[in-house]
């Protein structure tokens, strides 16, 4: 599966690192959308940048992981 948009490619690059665990849930959840893990990655990502823009502070789901 290729990119469908060009303008997703060779823009900023952010790593993350996930377990196999993590991973292999990603790329199921991909696959059961029809897309790749990295931009399912993406939409997640900025999903959650909406949220924390709109709220003005972390989900406290996300403060529990970090914490």
């Amino acid at each position: 599966m290729g990119y469908g948009k060009k303008e997703h490619r060779h823009a900023r690059q952010v790593k993350v690192l996930l377990n196999d665990e993590e991973f292999i849930r990603l790329r199921e959840y991909a696959h059961s959308v029809g897309t790749q893990h990295s931009p399912l990655s993406r939409a997640i990502l900025k999903a959650v940048i909406e949220v924390i823009e709109q709220t003005g502070e972390l989900p406290d789901w996300i403060k529990d992981k970090l914490a």
